[in-house]
Parts: C-alpha cells; sequence; structure tokens
C-alpha cells in the first residue's frame, strides 16, 4: 500500500482527535470491529461526544441508560458520524442498536461537573468574542 511522499506533521495534515481523547470540548468514540473505542469513558459536562463508524456495516447509537433526554442516531453508514452534547452529570450507557450480532457493543460514559475556566492571571477574564464593541449607531455611509 503507497504512503505517498511527506510526513504527517506538515501544515496540511488533517487534525483528528484520538479516540477517548477530550480536546476543546469535544471527544471521539470509534465504532470498529463491534465494539466502541473506548468503552469507557470519563468526561466534563458540555462535552460533545462525535461517534464515528470505522466498520464496514451500519451501527447505531442509542441512549438506553442515564439523565436527560434519550437519543437514537438511528442508523450511522460506514464512514458516518453521530454526535451529542452531554450536559448533565451521571453515568450513561450507550447500546449500539443496529448491530446484528448476538451482543449488542456497549459504552459507559461518566459525566462529570464542567471544570470552570481560570481566568487570565493578573486581571479580567477575557470578553467573549463579539462584545468587545458596545452597540451603537450604524456607521455613517461612506463619501
Amino acid at each position: 500500500m503507497p504512503m505517498g511522499g511527506g510526513s504527517s506533521s506538515g501544515p496540511t495534515a488533517p487534525t483528528t482527535l484520538e479516540p477517548g481523547t477530550v480536546s476543546e470540548g469535544r471527544v471521539v468514540i470509534d465504532i470498529t470491529e463491534l465494539t466502541f473505542a473506548p468503552d469507557e469513558l470519563t468526561i466534563p459536562a458540555e462535552t460533545q461526544v462525535i461517534w464515528t463508524n470505522s466498520d464496514d456495516v451500519e451501527h447505531g447509537v442509542t441512549k438506553t441508560k442515564g439523565p436527560g433526554t434519550d437519543f437514537d442516531s438511528g442508523p450511522i453508514k460506514p464512514g458516518g458520524t453521530f454526535s451529542q452534547v452531554l450536559d448533565e452529570q451521571g453515568d450513561y450507557t450507550i447500546t449500539d442498536t443496529e448491530t446484528q450480532a448476538d451482543e449488542a457493543p456497549m459504552l459507559t460514559i461518566v459525566v462529570e461537573e464542567e471544570q470552570e475556566a481560570e481566568p487570565a492571571p493578573g486581571g479580567e477574564p477575557p470578553s467573549p468574542p463579539g462584545q468587545a464593541v458596545p452597540p451603537s449607531s450604524p456607521p455613517p455611509p461612506p463619501g
């Protein structure tokens, strides 16, 4: 299988999240070979969980136990994704409802209290984007 020239550390390398690693409020769960990888995970509240179907058959993501609103992805085609923000603390049980195997893959996600962002040292926390300029009258027309 040809690899092609170049290295994966170049500026054009796609940014992919390592399954199970929370980064910038997101975490990826890989569905492969009839399993969730990882199959146990602890994340802070308000994390967006993205399931990626890396298998060659359809899979599904259904919350079967846990706090908050139930969800069901329906069939996720090979290469497809489904995402859900888990914002309530507690233990979630996720089952692959599309798998025709004897035992459907299961996943446990523990959602803990969201970590507060630390203010910048020596002063005020930065203002949210779009809040830097107070609302005022529209700019005068050019000319």
